[in-house]
């Protein structure tokens, strides 16, 4: 059943998906979950700056369903195989609640350790 105030929006995830890497020394240590599926969204203008401030630059933000493994540090990969950084996770008030992840482009190329 719907919340009252939802007016039959519920947030879905289909607009791609990507698996979360755990990283040690510039190398992939292992795969922390395998398929993530996620909705992009814009990134907002306070997002943008004040990831700017820090010296980084935000690329893309999406939407993840709120029990997925994925924390600050981590390297998104998406589909498609471009590897993102993840630098910031917020929990957002969606039905159902969500993680906000921001993704930076990945300053290397990351291979899987051996």
């Amino acid at each position: 059943m719907l919340r009252p105030g939802t007016k039959g929006r519920i947030q879905t995830y289909t607009d791609g998906w990507g698996k979360s890497c755990e990283v040690d020394d510039r190398k992939l240590k292992r795969v922390k979950q395998e398929v993530i599926h996620y909705a992009e969204v814009k990134v907002g203008l306070y997002r943008y700056w004040e990831a700017y401030v820090a010296g980084t630059t935000i690329k893309k933000a999406i939407l993840v369903p709120e029990h997925t493994d994925i924390t600050e540090g981590d390297v998104f990969v998406d589909s498609d195989g471009t590897q993102y950084e993840v630098k910031q996770v917020d929990r957002k008030d969606t039905v159902p609640v969500s993680l906000l992840v921001s993704l930076a482009s990945a300053t290397v190329t990351y291979r899987m350790k051996t």
